[in-house]
């Protein structure tokens, strides 16, 4: 049986974790943005406000729903809600959790288009087969995801940020501000992005009596900053 005692100490324990823990995403929020490059920052106000912006149109009736619709509308839900947890959790520092999350998306966005792609009765109960939308490098992000969802090698653990203290070396307790957190955000924006030029298609599909055009324009304008930030390469240079 828990005694009072007990039950008080443990209480201040958590309260004290949480605590600390919260002042320092709040500090690594502002290290990333002070750290964040002119570009880095467009791309982000150009992705996440598209994606906001397109997900309004999900709150209308489709204009021929089925059994494909429908699961896509779900799973392109999900994709919307997980991205500005992702995005939450790089700027706080909360790296692995981010890399997890991006691995589900990039999951998603294999599955939404394997629905296009196949009959439903197919897929039911499979994982989605990320090669049907990224090959090469950049189907070898995949991997590098995974390893991270699965923490299968002890290199991992550096995305907790590594604390030295005299002779003691070991990970951070606390989230914390690393260079590495561009490269998780990176990652994000690259599923992201290819998310965004599926949705539009498809919003376009739903609902052919809303005009996409102009959001079309942003998705372009996107692409060509991702281009300047690196997070996505032309052909030529992959």
């Amino acid at each position: 049986m828990v005694t009072r005692d007990q039950a008080d100490m443990l209480l201040r324990a958590t309260c004290d974790l949480q605590g600390d823990s919260f002042a320092a995403r709040e500090i690594a929020r502002e290290a990333f943005r002070s750290q964040e490059s002119e570009e880095e920052n467009i791309l982000r106000i150009l992705v996440d406000g598209l994606i906001a912006h397109l997900a309004k149109s999900l709150g209308e009736m489709i204009a021929e729903s089925d059994d494909k619709s429908s699961y896509q509308i779900g799973l392109s839900s999900s994709f919307i809600r997980t991205h500005y947890l992702v995005m939450d959790c790089v700027l706080n520092g909360d790296l692995i959790e981010a890399v997890v999350l991006s691995r589900k998306q990039l999951e998603s966005l294999a599955r939404l288009h394997e629905i296009d792609a196949k009959p439903l009765n197919k897929l039911f109960h499979k994982t989605p087969n990320i090669s049907n939308v990224l090959r090469g490098e950049s189907g070898r992000m995949y991997g590098h995801m995974s390893e991270v969802a699965h923490f299968s090698t002890p290199r991992v653990a550096e995305l907790l940020h590594i604390v030295e203290d005299g002779q003691m070396v070991g990970p951070s307790l606390h989230p914390q501000y690393t260079e590495q957190s561009h490269a998780c955000s990176d990652m994000e924006y690259f599923v992201a992005i290819y998310f965004a030029g599926w949705f539009v298609e498809k919003l376009a599909e739903w609902y052919p009596s809303n005009d996409y055009s102009a959001d079309k324009n942003l998705l372009g304008e996107a692409i060509l900053v991702a281009l300047k930030c690196g997070v996505l390469r032309a052909p030529e240079d992959t």
